[in-house]
This record gives structure tokens, sequence and C-alpha cells, in this order.
């Protein structure tokens, strides 16, 4: 090959590079815009208090802190370092990031080493010029190379397209485990609720046995009648049989709990320490929660990846119909004999580009583009759905939260009426102004105002874990 001929081979690479560099964002500019026609969350909730502030807004991490529970502190910990959903999830997040690893190597040549050695005979009737003889040896060492060039930002779109998957993949992890972790809170809280109302049944089992002994003894001593009988032994067994649902209420949710921080049920004892109800903390909810804390939710951000990847995609699958150029090149020794495998002129070497035009493929190319387009218009869907839930989400919340509040205060007040009652019919029935039935009666009222009033307490907690996930963890 002559000086010259290098010299304008080599220019012409050169000039190659410069006009493709100049391309490099035909794909992102043949894209679609992601922030177009998607739907922004609304300045404020619905069910907001006052005007929402920024100053309120805190950290995620470790929301349920807020609770000040060390045993939920705990069955947390236990979840994130056993559940397997999130083992599983934690390795499909690993898959999207080696998957980026991949499609990234692309930007960078290939290079190979090939060592060859071996011996030959090739047909005597299937050649088209004689040979010495048809069995010979040849060996060869070398190195071939290839790359891309990225004439129009093809290879660095599908960069960026992996990339927002992986980062959505992410976000699907974080919004994963923070739902698990909601999910055990509530679990926690329903099974503390559920101890509590088995306590208050207890005392219903004992007042309504205390009646069906004292209608059992006055039928006896003949001022009693079958009937009232009757009536007490059928609420004695009511009152056994809701305890016994209760019972079976608090160990199916202990054994959720079990599986959610990946134990057997057959493993898990489900002791829970004891604890003094007072101590249950319910937090306070700050007013005016910002819909700026929407940002948070890891739904959201990964529905808003997803979005952007899709919108890539579409910019990738027009660069499709154009022109691919890829840029060869292999160099080494070859010789038909191993001593002269190292001399001068067994010296080889091939370079040029290759050039891979589109020219007729049955529509594949144009349906793998309507392809990306739906893929895109779906996302568009799925963003605004993921948006319009995660305002539903938070505002369901807010009004559990200020609903439950207002009946809660209600019953309060309907506890401490029932208390005074019960212990006032307690007073005369000591001082003989009343008869047991009083009592009785007034019992059975103030433990049924009891059991709604834990009832209502329970939900609250519950409401504002719900509220802690819809926010994409605290406010």
């Amino acid at each position: 090959m002559s000086r010259s001929f290098k010299k304008l081979q080599f220019k012409a690479l050169v000039a190659t590079a410069v006009i493709l560099s100049g391309c490099g964002s035909f794909t992102e500019s043949r894209s679609p815009n992601p922030d177009e026609g998607v739907p922004l969350a609304p300045d404020k909730f619905l069910h907001n208090e006052a005007p929402s502030s920024e100053a309120i807004i805190s950290s995620p991490e470790a929301w349920w802190r807020i609770f000040n529970d060390p045993t939920l502190d705990s069955l947390i910990e236990k979840l994130e370092n056993a559940n397997p959903d999130i083992e599983a999830a934690l390795a499909r997040m690993d898959q999207s990031f080696a998957v980026l690893g991949i499609t990234r190597s692309a930007l960078f040549p290939t290079v190979k080493g090939e060592l060859s050695a071996g011996r030959r005979r090739d047909s005597l009737n299937n050649l088209l010029f004689p040979l010495s003889t048809p069995e010979y040896e040849r060996y060869g060492i070398g190195v071939s190379a290839s790359w891309e060039w990225d004439l129009w930002g093809r290879v660095r779109g599908t960069v960026k397209r992996d990339r927002l998957r992986a980062e959505a993949e992410k976000f699907d992890f974080q919004y994963l485990l923070l739902s698990l972790q909601a999910n055990l809170a509530r679990q926690y809280f329903a099974i503390r609720s559920t101890e509590a109302e088995l306590e208050i049944l207890k005392d219903a089992v004992r007042i309504r046995e205390e009646n069906l002994n004292l209608q059992e003894s006055r039928l006896k001593l003949g001022t009693g009648v079958e009937i009232d009988v009757a009536r007490a032994r059928v609420e004695f067994h009511n009152a056994l049989a809701v305890k016994e649902s209760a019972t079976r209420k608090l160990g199916k949710l202990k054994h959720a709990i079990a599986v959610l921080i990946g134990v057997a049920t057959s493993e898990f004892k489900g002791e829970l320490p004891t604890i003094e109800k007072s101590s249950l903390a319910t937090p306070v909810i700050p007013p005016g929660i910002p819909s700026s804390l929407l940002d948070r939710r890891a739904d959201l951000r990964a529905a808003d990846q997803t979005l952007r990847a899709a919108a890539i995609q579409i910019g990738i699958r027009k660069s499709d119909f154009l022109p691919k150029i890829t840029l060869n090149g292999s160099s080494g020794l070859a010789s038909l004999k191993s001593s002269d495998l190292f001399s001068a002129d067994s010296q080889f070497f091939d370079i040029g580009p290759k050039i891979n035009i589109p020219i007729f493929q049955a529509r594949a190319r144009q349906s793998s583009l309507d392809h990306a387009k739906a893929q895109w218009q779906e996302a568009v869907a799925n963003y605004r759905s993921t948006v319009l839930t995660a305002v539903r989400e938070v505002d369901d919340a807010l009004l559990d939260l200020q609903s439950l509040q207002r009946e809660l205060m209600a019953r309060n007040e309907a506890v401490k009426a029932a208390t005074q009652t019960a212990e006032s019919a307690k007073n005369r029935h000591d001082s003989g102004l009343a008869s047991y039935f009083e009592f009785i009666d007034a019992e059975r009222e103030r433990l049924q105002a009891r059991l709604s009033e834990n009832s209502l307490i329970g939900e609250r907690r519950a409401a504002a874990v719900s509220l802690v996930q819809a926010l994409g963890g605290s406010w």
C-alpha cells in the first residue's frame, strides 16, 4: 500500500468521524417530549386543613419511628433483612443495572485476540487452481476490533433508555419496600387492637357468665323464669363466640407478620412484648400538607422514568431506518509454516468501514416503530393513572384521619358516659336501690362502647400508616 493512499484513507476516516459526531442528537431530537401532555399534581389536597407550607416536610427515612414503638422498629428491621419479596425485587434491580452495563459496552470498541494452529486438506475436485499439495498446515496470531460509529445517536440513546429503565426498577424496589413496611405496620397495629379487643371481650364474657349464674340461681329459688335463663345463656355463648372469633383473627394476623419477616408460621411463636395502651402513640398530622410531597413517591418516579425511556425508544426505532456504519479492523501474523510465523512477510491487516443500509425488510422497522409508539402511549396513560391514584390515596387518608379523629372524640365521650352509668348502677345496686339487672345492662353498654372506641383507635393508626405510604414516607 502506498504512503499517499494511507494518508488519503486516514483523512477520509477523520472526516467521517467529524460528520458522525455532528449527528449524535438525531435520536433524542426525534423522540417525543416526555413532559408534554402529562398531568401535574394539584396545588393542594382536598382535605387539607390549612394552606400548604413547605416547612413541614421531613425526611422519609425510618418513618415508622414516629410511632415510638420499639417492637415495631424491631419487626421492620427483620422485614428488611429477611423478606423474600424484598430479596427478589433487589435481584430485579441488579438485573436492570447489569443490562445497562451490557448496553453501555457498545459505546466502546470490541477487541478480540485470536490464536490458531491446525492441519487442513482441501478437496482436489473443489479447487479453482492447482496446489502443490492439497494438505498443509496453518498458523496464525492476531487481533481484531470492531466499533459502531454512533452516527445518529442510536447507541447513546439505547444507553440512556436502559439507564432510565434501571432507575425505574430502583424506584419500583423502593416502592415495594415502603409497601411492605406499611403493610407490616398495619398488621402490627391490628394485632395490638385485637389484643385490646380480647381483653374487653374477656370482661364481656365474665359479665355475661355472672348474669347467667344469677338467672339460673333465681330459677332454682323459684323467683326467676326459664326465658330469662335462656336469654342469659344466649348472651353468654354469643360472647364466647365473639371472643373466639377475635382469637382466630389474632392468630392469622401473627401468621401474616411471620411471612413478612421471612419466618415460617410454624416457627414463629408470635409472642410480642406486652405494652401499655397509653404508650401506643398516634402521630399528630401537621396542617397544610403540601402536594409537592408527592414527588417523593417511588411509584410516581418509576412511572416518570418509564415514560422517558419509552420516549427515547421511539427515537431509537426511527434511527433504525438510517444507515449503520461499523469500523472493522484486524491485524496479525499468518503462515503455512510455524518457523515463518514471526517473519516480516507473515504480517497482514484489514481495516475499513462497513455500511449497513436498510432497503427492504417487509415493514419490520415500521412495525417496530409502531410498537414503540404504542408503548409510549401506554406509559403516558400509566403515568396519568399513577398521579390520579396518588392524589386519591392522600385525600382518602386525610379524610379518614380527620373523620376518625372526630368520631373517636365522640366515642371517648360515650365511653365516659357509659362508665359513669355503670359506676352509678353498681353503687345503686350495692345500696339496694337497683337490681343486678340494671347493673348488668349498664356494664353491657360500657363494654360495647369500649369495643367501638378500641376499633376506632386501630383504624386511626392504620389511616396514619396509609397517609405515610401515600406521601412516600412520613410527611
